[in-house]
C-alpha cells in the first residue's frame, strides 16, 4: 500500500511543488537511504513529505509493484518523478534495466532506473572510512590498498563486508554506515551514478 499520497497542504504561504517516489527492494535500503538522501538533497526537499522512500519485500515484490505504482503517478494530481532501485546481484545490467523499464508500461512522468552493483555492500566496500567511522575498531587501513577492494561492484560484496566487519547487521548497519558516506570517496561507480540519477531528479525540471 502506497501511504502519505495525501500529503500535499493547500496554505497560503506555501503549496508542495510535487513529489519523488523512490522504490527499494528491502528495508536495509530503507535504512541507508534515510540517512543518505538528506545530505544531497536540496533545501525544498523533505523526506516523508515530498520524496518517499517505498521499501518491498525483495526483488519480486518489487517488481511486481512497479506497473501498478507508474500508472497511479503517471495520472497523479501534481508532478510526480519516481526512481527505481534493484540490485544487478547475477543479472546482466543491460538485460536487467531493460526488463524493469519494460515493467514500467506507457508513461510520460520522469522514470529513471538505477542497478546497485551487485548488492547494497558494495556501496559500503566503497567509503572502508565510512565503516571505520561508524565501527571504530575496524581499520580501513588495513583493506584500502588492496586491489580487491578498488572496484568493489565487482565484489560478492555482501559475504565480503561480514568477513572483514563481523558485526555488520543488515539493518543496523546500514543505518550507522550510511551516516559517514560521501559522495567523493566512494570508489562504488553504481553508488555515483546512483547519486548522480537522484540528483538529476530533485533538480528535474518537472517540478520548476
Amino acid at each position: 500500500m502506497v501511504t502519505g499520497l495525501f500529503h500535499r497542504q493547500q496554505s497560503k504561504d506555501k503549496i508542495t511543488m510535487g513529489r519523488i517516489e523512490i522504490l527499494v527492494e528491502e528495508p536495509s535500503m530503507e535504512e541507508c537511504l534515510k540517512e543518505f538522501l538528506p545530505k544531497i538533497a536540496p533545501e525544498s526537499w523533505k523526506l516523508d513529505e515530498n520524496y518517499f522512500i517505498r521499501k518491498h519485500q525483495g526483488k519480486a515484490d518489487l517488481q511486481k509493484s512497479i506497473h501498478t505504482k507508474v500508472r497511479v503517478f503517471d495520472n497523479w494530481h501534481e508532478p510526480v518523478a519516481i526512481l527505481i532501485l534493484h540490485d544487478q546481484d547475477s543479472a546482466d545490467c543491460r538485460i536487467l534495466k531493460h526488463e524493469l523499464n519494460e515493467r514500467c508500461g506507457d508513461y510520460s512522468i520522469p522514470i529513471k532506473i538505477r542497478i546497485v552493483c551487485r548488492e547494497l555492500e558494495s556501496w559500503y566496500l566503497g567509503d572502508l572510512e565510512a565503516i571505520e567511522r561508524a565501527y571504530p575498531g575496524f581499520k580501513s587501513s588495513k583493506y584500502k590498498s588492496k586491489a580487491q577492494f578498488r572496484n568493489p561492484d565487482i565484489l560478492n560484496a555482501k559475504d565480503k563486508l561480514k568477513k572483514i566487519l563481523p558485526e555488520y547487521k543488515e539493518i543496523a548497519s546500514s543505518r550507522e554506515i550510511s551516516k559517514y558516506m560521501e559522495i567523493e570517496q566512494n570508489r562504488s561507480e553504481s553508488f555515483r551514478q546512483f547519486v548522480s540519477g537522484m540528483q538529476s531528479i530533485f533538480n528535474h525540471p518537472v517540478f520548476n
